[in-house]
């Protein structure tokens, strides 16, 4: 039975959805169809990567997610989450009741913690409170000083990479210490010593395997999430470049230095 005060009209905005992480099927289509009757936009996902690949193009989203997941685990979506977006309504709805589970859950950066099974109007009026961040908190607008090259875009302080279809990337320290060295260079090559620089290395330090590694694992990443091969390109003798082009964008084979 739906609460007295609820009103979906009031919650449901259809600017944002509520995202459902869970992994049990009968579970998770469940409490979709419990939401969706209570007013509120839902999509769910059985993964951490189908979540994220949603995630890169709606980011207007509140997260409900279990904790025991195949692969990357609840926790880690939540610590992902919360690094990415100060903002962003994080629930965990998960079996695991123990109190050190909880302060865990908390920890992460999580706003509520539920325990199956869910009192779903307990759940629906976490999910109407959180809701109000979306009128406090419009649409982030790109900096200035962003790092970009062409239509791809570092934000400082993120960890992700925009792609030009507006899906974004996690990326590592290291990635993103390259990657903002070639977008710096405007499409000019980055030589072995300015890579070096980048990793905070001294050039005699610096391995062209590690980079080869990098690069490859980045580009294998951005191409298996958003569809686009990275315009990242190897310069014979000197280094890598990245070109200013989304229109560029094309498979690159892997080389080596020479």
């Amino acid at each position: 039975m739906k609460p007295a005060s609820w009103s979906p009209s009031e919650a449901h905005s259809p600017d944002f959805t509520v995202s459902i992480v869970e992994d049990e099927p009968v579970l998770r289509q469940e409490i979709a169809f419990q939401l969706d009757h209570m007013g509120f936009s839902v999509k769910t996902f059985d993964s951490a990567p189908a979540f994220y690949r949603y995630l890169a193009v709606r980011p207007r989203t509140i997260a409900v997610l279990d904790i025991g997941l195949p692969g990357e685990d609840g926790l880690s979506i939540c610590h992902y989450l919360r690094a990415h977006d100060t903002q962003i309504g994080i629930v965990f709805l998960t079996a695991r009741g123990l109190r050190e589970d909880r302060l865990a859950g908390l920890a992460a950066g999580a706003d509520a913690y539920l325990v199956k099974p869910v009192d779903m109007e307990e759940l629906a009026l976490i999910l109407k409170r959180l809701a109000l961040r979306f009128d406090l908190h419009p649409h982030p607008v790109r900096r200035q000083d962003d790092f970009a090259t062409g239509d791809w875009s570092i934000e400082p302080g993120t960890g992700f990479i925009t792609a030009p279809n507006g899906m974004n990337v996690r990326i590592s320290v290291s990635e993103g210490q390259i990657l903002r060295a070639l977008m710096n260079k405007s499409g000019s090559a980055c030589n072995h010593a300015e890579l070096a620089t980048a990793l905070e290395l001294h050039p005699e330090e610096f391995s062209k395997h590690r980079a080869e590694v990098i690069v490859s694992r980045l580009r294998s990443k951005v191409e298996r999430i958003t569809g686009l091969s990275l315009p990242l390109r190897v310069v014979r003798g000197v280094g890598y470049s990245m070109t200013t082009k989304s229109c560029d964008q094309e498979p690159v084979r892997q080389q080596e230095i020479s």
